[in-house]
């Protein structure tokens, strides 16, 4: 009978029954993390507050807790969780070297370059890049290869206060690539200014890195513990599958 069901209606069968099945009893309390306006995976505006926020609300729902989130710019958000205002934020790149913990993977951010039609990006190895001037954005990680080179001062970049405004920058002709999640890219056409210059655009074939997206906590007795709980949560399911069918559009 399930089998019958569309997608959508499918998870929102599954999501009533595992609050049917929480164990009576159990402890039930708020995640309060810190996260930004990135859609489709984040935003105040989209339903649920986008797909990662769907995915750790899902996890949480195993052990009955909820999930509290405020939406901030991004180092502000990353703030929040250094200075101990909250416990955690999202979503973030694994990053090794980092003192924080990382849950298990919410969900998956295939970084790609965004290229005009007319001026397509030749490149074989990261270095090659160097002989274009690369749009990102401040404060965000790229990849170790990237951000190496634009320390170096090897890589040439303009900074863009977020991916409409190096969208539009991108198709004015004034940088010559943008490095970012191509969920995001698709996301954005809709937008109306993006939808007039979406034509000039492409998707260079050459994916730059398939990253994986994480809550981070603090690394203290309260971060650890609500980093069980949310891994706890996210081995219940299939989040790449859940991602996927949330990116598929409604028919």
């Amino acid at each position: 009978m399930m089998d019958a069901l569309p997608k959508k209606i499918r998870t929102l069968c599954v999501c009533f029954m595992v609050a049917m099945c929480i164990p009576a009893g159990i402890n039930a309390d708020t995640l309060e993390l810190s996260t930004i306006e990135w859609p489709p995976f984040t935003g105040s505006t989209l339903p649920q507050h986008g797909i990662n926020s769907q995915v750790i609300t899902q996890a949480l729902s195993y052990q009955g807790h909820t999930l509290a989130i405020g939406v901030l710019p991004w180092n502000r958000a990353s703030r929040t969780v250094k200075t101990g205002q909250v416990v955690g934020y999202y979503p973030t790149y694994y990053n090794p070297s980092s003192e924080l913990l990382f849950s298990d993977p919410i969900g998956a951010s295939p970084l790609v370059l965004i290229e005009r039609k007319s001026n397509p990006i030749i490149w074989d190895k990261v270095s090659d890049l160097n002989q274009y001037e690369l749009g990102v954005l401040k404060g965000y990680i790229n990849t170790v290869e990237i951000d190496e080179m634009i320390a170096n001062g090897s890589q040439k970049f303009e900074t863009g206060i977020d991916e409409k405004q190096n969208i539009l920058k991108l198709a004015a002709g004034r940088i010559d690539t943008i490095i970012m999640d191509v969920n995001v890219f698709e996301y954005l056409k809709s937008d109306p200014q993006i939808a007039k210059v979406a034509p000039l655009l492409q998707v260079n074939p050459k994916i730059v890195q398939d990253k994986t997206l994480h809550v981070t906590f603090n690394n203290t007795q309260e971060g650890k513990k609500w980093c069980d709980i949310v891994n706890q949560g996210l081995a219940q399911f299939d989040v790449q599958a859940m991602q996927n069918d949330l990116l598929t559009p409604v028919e």
